[in-house]
């Protein structure tokens, strides 16, 4: 199996030793550079990287990445798209080859974006047959042939995007991709979201109108019914509810309701909602996630909740996952010690 990486920089100095580091067991790798002024070009260029040049004009995503995949030779069996803030962990190249099959055309694998945040995703591909579509938020589209999707167990692209680095152009090109595909659900997604993003008010709109298409992923429409609820806070509970019913494995809509029982002293509501947020198993975690709802925030409530509805051991359990989630927090220590205590003094009387 030959293997191919190619990627797309301007000014990547700071990431050329670790992008590079991480892909050195591939058979080829291409970076089409599109006007450096830093030393990114010569840094790929010592460590054997094979430099192209070239840059669209007018600007997309899309041809740009489309430029970067057809300077890959065409002999190559799998493309891999590794931008230049994204590295592979070790033994990935071992993890395709036993995952691949004849049949395959694109393999799925977690992307992990940040310490909290993982999300499957797909830019390993079959060299032929693939190109990218749209304008931003590009994805892949097979022209050629059926595709076969294969799950690659053991590869993972991590990513390590420099603060405050950010795309400009990302507005004025997802309006693009919108004008070009309104069917398109996906970008109505991305649009709505970089309005909100930019605090612009047609972002309830945006999201409104991205609900009324079918379709979406259930995320996606739970991160919008979410972002609804802090836009519209007259409609706080109901459209957290609907974020719930769109995917009711995220706890992020849970928190927010066993937070505003909270405000308003209904702890046996607090209690129900924190208990769901709590329970939410770790891999429901999202791109769109926020990572207070994967921290001890929902535990540490549902044994506030409990404590005041005398539920002494099921506050004791609640404490302990708060604690086992954060072991420095010594609020948390304090607390499960104190529960402890309680527990034991109040023997089989404690609910």
């Amino acid at each position: 199996m030959k293997i191919g990486i190619y990627a797309l920089a301007k000014n990547e100095a700071a990431n050329v030793a670790a992008w590079e580091a991480s892909c050195r067991d591939a058979d080829v790798r291409v970076v089409t550079d599109t006007g450096s002024t830093d030393d990114t070009v010569e840094l790929l260029q010592a460590a054997g990287v094979t430099v192209a040049r070239g840059s669209p004009v007018p600007w997309r995503w899309d041809d740009a990445h489309n430029l970067s995949l057809y300077h890959l030779p065409a002999d190559l069996d799998v493309a891999i798209r590794l931008d230049m803030d994204e590295v592979l962990d070790p033994g990935w190249r071992a993890a395709l080859e036993a995952a691949w099959t004849p049949a395959t055309t694109k393999g799925r694998y977690f992307y992990q974006w940040s310490d909290a945040v993982r999300f499957l995703s797909d830019r390993v591909h079959r060299r032929a047959g693939y190109r990218w579509v749209g304008a931003t938020h590009e994805g892949l589209s097979c022209w050629s042939g059926d595709e076969v999707q294969t799950q690659l167990d053991g590869f993972t692209i991590r990513h390590f995007r420099q603060p405050g680095k950010a795309h400009k152009s990302d507005l004025t090109l997802l309006r693009q991709a919108v004008r070009e595909n309104p069917l398109d659900v996906r970008m109505h997604w991305y649009l709505a979201r970089e309005l909100d993003y930019a605090s612009d008010p047609e972002a309830i709109e945006a999201f409104d109108r991205y609900l009324r298409l079918p379709g979406g992923a259930a995320t996606e429409r739970a991160y919008a019914y979410r972002v609804l609820a802090r836009l519209q806070p007259e409609q706080l509970k109901p459209r957290l509810l609907e974020a719930i019913m769109a995917a009711p494995r995220e706890p992020e809509a849970y928190l927010a309701l066993a937070e505003m029982a909270e405000q308003m002293g209904d702890w046996v509501s607090c209690l129900y909602y924190a208990r769901h947020a709590s329970f939410c198993p770790a891999d429901s975690q999202t791109h769109a996630s926020d990572p207070r709802a994967y921290g001890p925030r929902a535990p540490d409530l549902a044994c506030i909740a409990a404590s005041k509805l005398d539920l002494y051991r099921e506050a004791l359990q609640h404490a302990r996952e708060a604690f086992r989630r954060d072991h420095a927090d010594r609020r948390l220590a304090g607390n499960l010690a104190l529960l402890e205590q309680l527990t034991q003094e109040k023997g089989p009387k404690a609910a």
